[in-house]
C-alpha cells in the first residue's frame, strides 16, 4: 500500500528539497528553476564564444552548485548554437590516457546525436563503431569494432582493441567535431565533472592524464571543455603542469549562494511543485530555518536542502492552533536532525570515531582545527590523526579547507556533524 502523500498539505506535488542536478532533458528538475551565478553564468558562456576551441574550469566547496552551474551553461551555449547535452563525463581513479579520449569521445558523440539525431557519414559512423565498442568494453566484454556498422556507406577503418583508442580516438574524434562545424555547430561543449573526488594522489595522476592527451585531444577545434571540482582538486589537476595550466583560462571560483538567493532558489521550486493552482503554496518552514541552515551548512546548498528534506520529512503534516498546516521551526527541526544524525554517525562511523567527533564538539563545534591540535585534543599520535581524518572526510563528517600555500590544511565539522552534536 502506497504512503499518503504528506507533501499535499503544503499544496505541493512533492518535496522541494530535492539534491538532484538540475538538466536541460528533464521535466522533474528542469533547468526553469536555476537561480543566481548571473555573472559566472556569462564568464564560462563568453569564453567558449570566445575562440574556435576553449578549455576552462569550475572551482568550489563540494554542494554549491558548480555541476548545475555548468549545465545551465551548456543550455545557454545550445541556445547560442552550440552542440551538447546533459550528459556528464566522470574523471575517475583508475581511467587511463586511453579511456579519457574514449570519454571524451563518447560525450561528443552523444552531443552530436543529441543536437542532430538524424546525423550519418562516415565520421558519424566511425564514432559511433567506436563508442559502442568503448560501452560494450565498459560492460564487460572486448569486441571488435569492425563488428558494428551503421549502415552501406563507407567508412573509415577503426582498429580493434587493445590500443584503439590511442590510436584512433583522436582522429576520430577530430573528424566528428569537423562533422559538427560543417554542419553548422559553432562548436561542441563537454562536461568533466567529479574531481572533489579525487584523493590528492589520484588528483595528481589525473593532471598526468590531461597532459598526456592534451595535443591529442584538448587542443582539437571546436573542441569546449569545462571541467568542475573542487578548489584544491583544480589547483592540482589544472595548474599543476605547464603544459595544461597554458591551455585552461583562469578558475572560475564559486563563492556559495546568499541566503536570500536560497530563499528565491525554494520559492521557485514550490511555485514549480504547486499542486493546485489556484490555492496559494504554504512553505513548509519558516524562513529563519533557511538562513541558520544556511549559516551552519556555511553555503553547502546540497547539505542544507538534504537536511530539511531529512527533518522535514519526519515532522510533516503537524500543525499548530490553527487549521492548516504550520511552517516548521527551528528548534522543531533542530530536535530531529540531531537525534537522526547522531544514530547515523554512530552507526556508520563506529564508537570510537563518534567519540572524536563529540571531543572536538565538546571543544567548539565550530572550530577550525589542523592536524597538530587534533592530535593534542584527542591524545593520538599523528598517523592515527591523519588515518581518522580521511575516515571522517570521506564519510561527509569533517571537511578540508582549501590549502592555503605551504600552511598546514585545515579541518572543520560538516553542517550535519553540528546538528548531531548540537545540545538542544
Amino acid at each position: 500500500m502506497a504512503l499518503p502523500n504528506l507533501w499535499r498539505l503544503y499544496n505541493l506535488r512533492s518535496s522541494p528539497f530535492f539534491q538532484a542536478t538540475l538538466r536541460q532533458d528533464s521535466e522533474v528538475t528542469p533547468l526553469s528553476l536555476f537561480v543566481g551565478r548571473r555573472n559566472e553564468r556569462q564568464q564560462l558562456l563568453n569564453a567558449i564564444g570566445g575562440s574556435r576551441s576553449s578549455r576552462q574550469a569550475v572551482a568550489g566547496r563540494p554542494g554549491i552548485g558548480k555541476t548545475t552551474l555548468v549545465q545551465a551553461v551548456k543550455a545557454d551555449a545550445l541556445a547560442a548554437g552550440y552542440w551538447t547535452s546533459a550528459e556528464i563525463i566522470p574523471i575517475t581513479a583508475d581511467l587511463t590516457s586511453e579511456d579519457l579520449i574514449g570519454q571524451l569521445l563518447a560525450g561528443a558523440f552523444d552531443a552530436v546525436l543529441a543536437s542532430c539525431p538524424q546525423a550519418s557519414g562516415s565520421a558519424v559512423e566511425a564514432a559511433q563503431q567506436l563508442v559502442r565498442t568503448i560501452r560494450l568494453r565498459g560492460g564487460g566484454f572486448t569486441v571488435s569494432a569492425a563488428g558494428f556498422g551503421a549502415g552501406g556507406t563507407s567508412t573509415q577503418a577503426v582498429s580493434s582493441p587493445p590500443g584503439a583508442l590511442l590510436l584512433d580516438g583522436p582522429r576520430v574524434l577530430r573528424d566528428l567535431l569537423v562533422f559538427a562545424l560543417e554542419q553548422g555547430a559553432s562548436g561542441v561543449v563537454l562536461h568533466l565533472n567529479n574531481l572533489e573526488n579525487l584523493s590528492e594522489a589520484d588528483a595528481t595522476r589525473a593532471a598526468d592524464l590531461l597532459r598526456s592527451i592534451r595535443d591529442q585531444a584538448l587542443l582539437l577545434d571546436g573542441l569546449h571543455l569545462i571541467v568542475v571540482g573542487t578548489t584544491d582538486a583544480v589547483r592540482t589537476v589544472v595548474q599543476s603542469h605547464t603544459q595544461v595550466r597554458s591551455v585552461f583560462s583562469d578558475p572560475v571560483g564559486l563563492d556559495p549562494l546568499a541566503p536570500k538567493e536560497v530563499h528565491q532558489l525554494l520559492e521557485a521550486r514550490y511555485r514549480s511543485l504547486r499542486l493546485e493552482p489556484d490555492l496559494p503554496v504554504q512553505a513548509p518552514v519558516q524562513g529563519e530555518v533557511i538562513d541558520a541552515l544556511h549559516e551552519l551548512f556555511r553555503g553547502d546548498l546540497r547539505g542544507l536542502l538534504k537536511a530539511l528534506e531529512d527533518g522535514i520529512s519526519a515532522l510533516l503534516g503537524l500543525t499548530g492552533d490553527g487549521e492548516g498546516p504550520q511552517p516548521i521551526g527551528l528548534a522543531d527541526l533542530t530536535l530531529v536532525l540531531s537525534r537522526r544524525y547522531k544514530l547515523e554517525w554512530l552507526d556508520q562511523l563506529g564508537t570510537t570515531l563518534w567519540q572524536r567527533l563529540e571531543a572536538w564538539g565538546e571543544r567548539d563545534v565550530q572550530a577550525v582545527l589542523t592536524q597538530a591540535d587534533l592530535v593534542k585534543l584527542w591524545e593520538i599520535k599523528q598517523p592515527s590523526v591523519s588515518q581518522t581524518l580521511q575516515q571522517l572526510v570521506h564519510s561527509g563528517a569533517a571537511d578540508v579547507l582549501p590549502r592555503r600555500g605551504g600552511e598546514p590544511l585545515q579541518y572543520l565539522l560538516t553542517g550535519a556533524t553540528r546538528l548531531a552534536l548540537s545540545r538542544r
